[in-house]
């Protein structure tokens, strides 16, 4: 199992990955958020959040690496930062 140090307690923490529906968005589709718990202090770290779009980009990247032949580093970087500057939107909404 791997851990980290909990940035409020000290404390070595092993990750025990929940996920919750923390909003629907105006399809209805779900909202998840994956996370842990500190177990001493009670801290809550987001992971990771999808919605539609995160989802759509998370199967966009699968197809990419599906075939070595069709792999395009440049295409896939760019599907990498576009996540990256959505998640931090998400994150910023949430309040996460």
């Amino acid at each position: 199992m791997k851990t980290c140090i909990c940035d409020k307690c000290n404390t070595e923490i092993g990750f025990d990955i929940r996920k919750e529906v923390i909003d629907r968005d105006k399809n209805g589709e779900e909202i998840i958020e994956q996370f842990f718990i500190c177990p001493k202090c009670g801290a809550r770290y987001t992971i990771f959040i999808s919605d539609q779009f995160m989802r759509k980009k998370i199967a966009a990247r699968k197809r990419l690496k599906r075939t070595a032949e069709h792999y395009n580093p440049a295409l896939d970087t760019a599907l990498v930062k576009e996540m990256q500057r959505h998640f931090k939107k998400l994150k910023k909404r949430y309040n996460k």
